[in-house]
Formats: structure tokens, sequence, C-alpha cells
């Protein structure tokens, strides 16, 4: 088996060059570099955070309440995350793999067991089960950068107190869990982990059952009905995960209650005799309800009901058989091997694990600039619109695209800084001349309102910004701001312009006329203007050159814009919002859908300029790959997925 030392040395080799192609390592390669990847970036205690904000200097996330990870969905994930892993581990031992390598498959789903456990035990309620948690005190993630903060984020108890978790539960985070449990149960668990198993499925279960099909929050203030708005009749996915869950907990416990409340779900919805299952296309109920109905065609017996079954099986597949969606490929033919078209899927599901990336950063994708590529699309080319993948991104070229950068300036005293403003008014200071992510950082936040242009000035600590509230000046590189009163009638504010050899001095032009301004000490800023007959010009970068957006590239002129020129080289996304060059610099800027890129050659090739606007500011996120094991293992168990393919490399 090869080491992670050298599948770790090819993936890095393959980014060096400048282009992602990692996607054409073999099956096995990727599936142990993407779980390395959840053991060190998406693992807080065992619990898998599938989204994780990457700091952009140390390239770590951060799993205490002051870093951000997508908790509030983590339990959801990680119980899928044990459902890959546990077929993991049974697969290895039906293939009679080395006693270490099935020990290590063990522990490390007996490791997630035990945080989907932990996501029960921190409530300190026997049943109630957070969304996850995460480490230390204080305000959490959606506590701080919410606007509207709700109270859904509790202090662990007992033994679990330096933990912070994430309430408000919803029947997904049961649904999943119960269905991520019950293959753990079947397929891995064992000895004293069988025992922890059946009590936490107990516990999760019974909570709803013993309260009349209702998940009741923290505190008893409120309820989320298991089985959601219905008439009390018609069976629909969320019924169908309320009755896997009664089945679930019945298997594992042998509980006479489980088997009534199955029984009385059953028969209310009239699933016996079921001949016809209606339902939307849906990626999220997609995967609850076949997760439950893998778990359902093994444990249950009566021919009557598998054949219900079947027709809410041949119902979902009939909505998702041509997305080539692996997990619910694999699924799917697992329970039905003679099902037509089955060639023809595998195939597809085959080729999106095979096109599946081990860098897994949100990157902004534009597919629809590619018209040779058609949805579904490759994994590497497809835009992620959910976090554990199998929700329908295949089917979506374009997501996760920059924010704009609206304006941009560069101080005459040092070229190397740069700032810039975003769609949203932030401004952000790069202090390497854009050549880090870890460079640039948003500089605004006492900012009173959002900002529409910036202008440098003569120095690197002085900026002035143009608002919806007018001028703001700082003196201290955006520390603070100093609102500017403007003479009465002057109009609304056009432009800021100063001159590079006075500090002191700056012209405000507005609809009105030109307004100049000079002052000896900051105390005497914006308090006497003089109104000016001449606005100072501002000297062109070269003579002759010119830049155009472009929807295609950037459109360069090299003799005052008669004739023009498209320069793409370089560019991840071949679109320009707008191209910026500033006299008192020598490099040349464009806004992407791909973020900022920088032509240090007069705009002839272009390079990554590393502010990516996805997020809040300018943070870099990243998905795990869970999703991929989830499905790839499934895969090798199921056995459509060959020892031969899972070993060898793309063949174009």
């Amino acid at each position: 088996m090869r080491s992670l030392s050298v599948i770790f040395l090819c993936v890095i080799a393959m980014n060096a060059a400048g282009t992602d192609d990692s996607w054409k390592l073999p099956l096995d390669v990727k599936e142990k570099a993407l779980e390395q990847n959840a053991r060190d970036f998406h693992n807080i205690l065992g619990l898998y955070p599938s989204q994780v904000e990457v700091n952009l200097v140390t390239g770590k996330p951060d799993f205490s309440t002051l870093g951000y990870c997508d908790i509030a969905h983590a339990v959801c994930w990680t119980s899928n995350y044990l459902a890959g892993c546990s077929y993991r581990y049974a697969f290895l031992k039906e293939s009679g793999a080395p006693k270490e390598v099935l020990d290590d498959a063990r522990t490390r789903a007996d490791e997630i067991f035990e945080a989907i456990y932990r996501c029960q035990l921190v409530t300190g309620v026997r049943g109630l089960q957070a969304r996850g948690y995460a480490i230390g005190h204080g305000e959490s993630y959606e506590e701080r950068y919410s606007s509207r903060p709700r109270d859904n984020w509790y202090q662990g108890a007992g033994e679990y107190k330096d933990l912070r978790w994430r309430g408000d539960p919803s029947h997904h985070n049961y649904s999943d869990t119960i269905a991520g449990l019950g293959h753990y149960y079947d397929l891995c668990a064992n000895d004293i982990q069988k025992d922890r198993c059946r009590e936490a499925i107990d516990a999760l279960v019974g909570y709803w059952v013993d309260n009349d099909f209702n998940i009741w929050h923290i505190g008893h203030e409120r309820k989320t009905p298991i089985l959601g708005f219905t008439d009390g009749e018609t069976l629909d996915m969320r019924i169908m995960m309320a009755i896997a869950g009664a089945k679930t907990a019945y298997h594992a416990t042998g509980d006479s209650k489980y088997q009534a409340a199955y029984e009385k779900l059953l028969t209310q919805y009239k699933v016996r005799g079921l001949t016809d299952f209606v339902t939307e296309k849906d990626f999220d109920d997609g995967e609850h309800v076949l997760n439950h109905l893998e778990n359902l065609f093994r444990i249950e017996n009566d021919p009557e009901l598998l054949a219900a079954y079947r027709v809410i099986l041949e119902a979902i597949w009939a909505n998702h058989k041509a997305d080539a969606q692996s997990l619910f490929t694999y699924i799917y033919m697992g329970i039905t091997p003679d099902a037509p078209g089955r060639d023809a899927a595998l195939k597809q599901a085959l080729f999106s694990l095979q096109s599946w990336p081990t860098d897994t950063t949100l990157h902004p994708r534009m597919s629809s600039l590619h018209p040779e590529l058609k949805a579904p699309y490759p994994l590497y080319a497809a835009a992620w619109d959910n976090e554990y993948i199998w929700k329908g991104n295949l089917l979506q070229g374009d997501g996760w695209l920059s924010r704009s950068i609206v304006d941009l300036s560069v101080p005459a005293a040092d070229p190397v800084v740069i700032y810039a403003v975003d769609t949203d008014g932030v401004i952000y200071q790069s202090r390497d001349g854009a050549k880090t992510a870890g460079g640039w950082r948003p500089i605004s936040l006492s900012l009173c309102s959002p900002a529409r242009k910036i202008i440098a000035g003569p120095q690197v600590r002085i900026l002035y910004a143009i608002t919806d509230k007018g001028v703001q000046l700082s003196l201290n590189a955006g520390t603070d701001w100093i609102p500017l009163t403007l003479p009465e009638g002057s109009g609304k504010v056009v432009n800021v312009q100063v001159d590079p050899k006075l500090s002191n001095t700056f012209d405000v032009i507005t609809e009105n006329g030109v307004f100049r301004n000079k002052y000896r000490r900051s105390k005497d800023i914006g308090q006497r203007w003089d109104k000016i007959e001449e606005v100072p010009q501002k000297n062109a970068q070269a003579p002759g050159i010119q830049f155009k957006a472009a929807d295609n590239g950037v459109l360069k002129s090299s003799d005052g814009g008669t004739t023009w020129e498209l320069k793409t080289q370089g560019l991840d996304i071949c679109r320009s919002y707008a191209v910026f060059s500033p006299a008192t610099s020598t490099d040349v800027f464009a806004s992407t859908p791909a973020g900022l890129f920088v032509s240090r050659d007069r705009g002839e090739t272009w390079e990554n300029g590393h502010l990516v606007l996805q997020f809040i500011y300018n943070m870099r996120r990243e998905i795990g790959g869970a999703a991929y094991i989830d499905a790839y293992w499934r895969g090798r168990y199921y056995g459509f997925i060959s020892e031969k393919q899972a070993v060898t490399e793309w063949q174009e």
C-alpha cells in the first residue's frame, strides 16, 4: 500500500506545477489523501465540520470558538462520514486486509461515533442532540458574525463544560444521525462500542417517540415535529425518515415501543401495498431517504414492506438517475443490481470519483464560459453548491464567484502597498504587492458607511474614502476615520485628488465644483475650504496605453484606443469586471469573478492577486472529502469499483 508521504508528494508536485491535476490520481490515492485531510483539517474531537475557514497565514483551521467551522451542520455530515467509514471497515474485513489496516479503520470509525454520541451528551439532556460543538467558551462564529444572532448556542454540561454547542436541532439532524448509527451498528461496531451505539440510538429515537413524535428544544420552550406538516395520511420523504428511524431503533434495542411506533406509521400512512410514490427532485431529502433505505433493505424481512420500499426507491432514483451522483448510484445499484441502465449509471458514478480533486478549497467556478463542458460536470469543474457535495452540484457550473473590486489605489510613497474596495464597501490593504492571500486584510471595520471609492494619499497611512455618507479621511491606514464636512451647496462628491508631494493638501471634486483643503495640524482638517477653478489632472501610466474590462478577458490598447487586443494569459476565469492602472504603480490590476489579478508587464500576462471575496471579508474556506469516502467505500463494498480501477491512474 502507498504511504501517505508518497501520496502528498504527488499532490504537492501537481499543485506546484501551477495546475491542480490531482483529480487524475488513482482512486485509492485520493481516498487516503482526503481521509488524511479530514483527520487534519476537519476534526473536532472526531466531529466532522465539512466547511472550515483556513487561516490565510498558517493555512490551518481553528476549532475553538474563535474560529469558523460550519458546526451548525456538523452532526449531519459526521453521520454520513460515519456511514462511509463503516463501509470501509466492512470492505476491508471481507477482503482480508492486514490487521493494522483493519484496526485503523475501526479506530477511526469509533472516534467518529464518539463525536456523534458526544453531540447528545454535551446537552445534558438524554436524547437531545446538538448540531455540533466548538472547543472553548465565549461567542461562536454565528454569534460573532450574524447581525441578528439568536440564542442557539449553549455551554456544555458537566464534563463537557469546555465545549460550546449549537442547539436548535432539526428533523434532518436526527434523520442523518440515526441512519449513520444504523450503518455503524451493523457493519463496524463491536463489543463495548456496539453497546454504546445501542444506547445512543435508544436515546436519540426515544427522545421523539416518547414525546409524541416531537423533538423538544432546550428548556422545552419549543419543539420540532419529527413528521413535519402532514395531513396524517399521505406518505412523504420526511415520514419515511421517521419510519426508518423507528425500525432502526427496534433493530438495535429490541424495545417494543419502537416496533409499535414503526407499525403505527406504516398503518397510518398506508405503506403496505404501496404501488405509487410521488416526490419532487430534492437532493437533501434524497440523500437522507436513500441512506435509510439502504439500512431498511438490510434489516427488514417482510416481503410486502420490501416491495413498498422498492417503490419509494424507484421514485427517488427516477429523479436522480441522470445526475452522475456516485453515492446515490451506488446505494440504488447495491439494492437493485439488475436495474436497467446499470452500466451507463455506474460509468458516470465512477467518473465523478475519478474527476474528484484533492484540493477542496472553494474556488470560484464559471464553467458556462466553456461550452465544451456539459452538465453533469466533472467534479474538478463543478461549482460545489453544498459542502457535502451530494446536493446537485454536478449540474451547476457557476458558483462561489468572487465579489468584484470596484476601486483600487496605490500610495505614491510605496507601490507595494495596495488598497482595494469591494462591492460590499469594505476596504482591503495588501502590504506585499498582492503576492499572498495572507498579505491582504480588511481595514475599514470602523468606517461608518460602505466605501465606494478609495484614494491613497502621498503617505501609505493617508486614505480618503468616498462613502454613501460623504468623504472620510484616515491618517492611520484605516484605524480611525474623520468625516469631512464640505461647504453647503457643494453637491455630491465625485472624486478626491491628492498631490504626491503635498501630504497636507487635497482636492474634493463634487458635482458643483472643486474644493481644496490645506491643513497644518490634524484638528484643522476640513475646517477651511477654498473653491478652485482648475482640476489637477493625473498622469497616465504610459502614453497611449489603455485598458478595458471585457466579458472574455481584458482588452489592451497601445495606440490610445484605436485598436484593442484581448489579453487572457494567466487569468483563472477569462472575464473582467474592471481594470485599474494607477499612475503611482507600474502594475495593472483586473477585477474578475475569480478575484483580483495583477499584471507586472503592462497587461500582457496576468497572475493571481490573492484577493478572493466569496465569504466574510476575504476568508478562504475548504470543504473536506468525506463525501468522496462515503461513496468510494460503497463502490468497493458492492463491487462496483474493482481493485484495478482503484489503483489505476486516469487515462485520457
